[in-house]
């Protein structure tokens, strides 16, 4: 009885050992089996210029999107030239959306060759297209109305759509920082329609007033205080 209690518990110590042998197993696996994909990937594109070419624009797309990401989450924007001119951030971002996505398709198809990876990338890349599409033609309904400091050290411009941005333009004119936001009556649009007033405060203060409907141009009852540099 003795021996056979002890050959029981050398079988039930086994179990967790044999478990932990094949879990070990799969992860060796896995890890060759990608690092075979990664050096596969890297040889077709040491090999053929065109996908060099492709990876750089994706690679590069990737980054500019990234950046413009990071920029746009502590409130500045990429904006080639002063509002209504140069190049808006909603241009530059459709543009870099869509070379990383033709990019992207046409890498997948020719480092996997395989129909069903090529079809889920354009499927993935159509709808994220489309949707840049459809904000873009948003974006470039907007009016703009542009100011600047008594000093004229200080620019600044209100983009509106179905709501108002208050923006300070950078003396580079390749960046703007957002300042507030302002909110009216059914889309109504004060800025392009000149109603609203501006109070310069010191230091580096401004009051805009601004009407809230256009039943009422000249009640200038909403106010926003902001602060730039």
């Amino acid at each position: 009885i003795f021996v056979e209690s002890n050959h029981c518990s050398g079988e039930a110590d086994n179990v967790p050992k044999s478990r932990f042998g094949n879990f070990q197993l799969t992860i060796e696996v896995y890890i060759k089996n990608l690092w075979n994909g990664v050096k596969r990937i890297m040889l077709a594109l040491l090999n053929t210029r065109n996908l060099q070419l492709w990876f750089v624009c994706f690679i590069f797309s990737i980054s500019i999107l990234l950046f413009m990401l990071f920029l746009s989450m502590n409130g500045v924007y990429l904006q080639i030239g002063f509002p209504p001119g140069g190049i808006p951030h909603y241009l530059l971002k459709c543009f870099f959306i869509f070379s990383a996505c033709i990019s992207s398709i046409y890498l997948i198809h020719n480092l996997f060759r395989n129909k069903g990876d090529t079809a889920i990338v354009v499927l993935f890349s159509f709808f994220i297209l489309t949707f840049t599409f459809v904000t873009t033609l948003i974006s470039s309904e907007a009016k703009y109305t542009t100011f600047s400091s008594p000093n004229n050290q200080a620019s600044f411009v209100v983009i509106e759509t179905f709501h108002g941005e208050i923006y300070q333009m950078s003396n580079t004119r390749l960046f703007m920082k957002h300042l507030a936001n302002t909110r009216t009556d059914d889309g109504y649009k004060p800025f392009s329609e000149g109603a609203y007033r501006l109070k310069w405060n010191e230091p580096n203060e401004l009051v805009i007033k601004y009407a809230f409907n256009y039943m009422t141009p000249d009640d200038y009852s909403q106010e926003v205080t902001v602060k730039y540099k």
